[in-house]
């Protein structure tokens, strides 16, 4: 009920969420874990040689429900139908190649390598390649290698500063710079989690997006106007720097550093299914 409603909306209509708003529907498909299930089923069935062509195909075998494939997954699933297999398949025809579907699917990557970073970069950047490109796969890479961090060190701080150490700097990656700005705000407002939401989105997400609106050929290219509208809340670079702000403020609770990770994240909303799915795998 919160994926993509307006902040305000979320904060009128459920206040202080410190639990779920709403039943769970068990039963529902949701693509949040349909890849990462096609993840080990494709490590099981090609071995640890695996290749990003092996689980593209596997894509096709399995994604047999083609409503709960959305944005880039749905230009990539429909490249490789047609032949064109990764990375290719993440960039042809593909407005959607820096959002948050690679990210969103990192959770696998970094628990089936616990304490083993190297390995869990190894397999987001072949799984990323399926349907992303640039900052799109930094984003799975990085949430891999929290996860993988996380079985061993259990300072938040250092495991961010660690994973970073596998992306490029912030002059050269917009991702790596998302992520420290999202720390910088969070020491400026350590006591306000809504305000640092709002810098981040009003103002520095608001300012990136018109430069990527205006790397475009046109205004009114497809890429343009999908960044200028209701799919931009999807983008990769909102939600990691979601996804840092809730991890800060939720390790102020020490009884429950998850929940409070999670029900922030909620609170902040763009993509909360995929923000508090990556968290609750953090």
């Amino acid at each position: 009920p919160l994926e993509l409603r307006p902040v305000k909306t979320i904060q009128r209509r459920y206040g202080e969420i410190d639990y779920y708003p709403k039943k769970i529907n068990l039963n529902y498909v949701n693509d949040d874990e349909m890849y990462e299930i096609i993840a080990l089923i494709s490590l099981e069935k090609y071995g640890i040689d695996l290749t990003a062509r092996d689980i593209a195909l596997e894509w096709v075998n399995l994604l047999k429900y083609d409503k709960a494939v959305f944005t880039a997954e749905k230009v990539a699933l429909n490249n490789i139908r047609a032949g064109i297999f990764p990375p290719k398949s993440g960039t042809h025809a593909n407005p959607y190649f820096d959002f948050i579907g690679a990210q969103m699917r990192a959770d696998i990557w970094g628990q089936i390598a616990p304490g083993c970073p190297e390995i869990a970069r190894y397999y987001s950047i072949k799984d990323g390649s399926i349907s992303h490109a640039w900052i799109g796969i930094e984003g799975e890479v990085f949430v891999a290698l929290l996860i993988s961090n996380a079985f061993f060190e259990n300072n938040l701080r250092k495991n961010i500063d660690q994973a970073l150490t596998f992306l490029p700097n912030e002059h050269v990656s917009l991702y790596t710079q998302t992520v420290k700005k999202a720390i910088n705000l969070y020491e400026l407002n350590p006591d306000d989690f809504r305000k640092a939401r709002e810098i981040l989105i009003n103002e520095y997400w608001r300012k990136i997006k018109e430069d990527l609106i205006n790397r475009e050929p046109t205004s009114e290219s497809k890429r343009a106007l999908i960044l200028k509208g209701m799919e931009s809340k999807v983008h990769v670079l909102p939600n990691i720097g979601i996804i840092i702000l809730s991890l800060l403020y939720g390790a102020q609770d020490k009884e429950d550093p998850l929940g409070r990770s999670i029900c922030v994240a909620a609170m902040m909303g763009y993509d909360t299914d995929c923000n508090c799915g990556n968290i609750g795998a953090i």
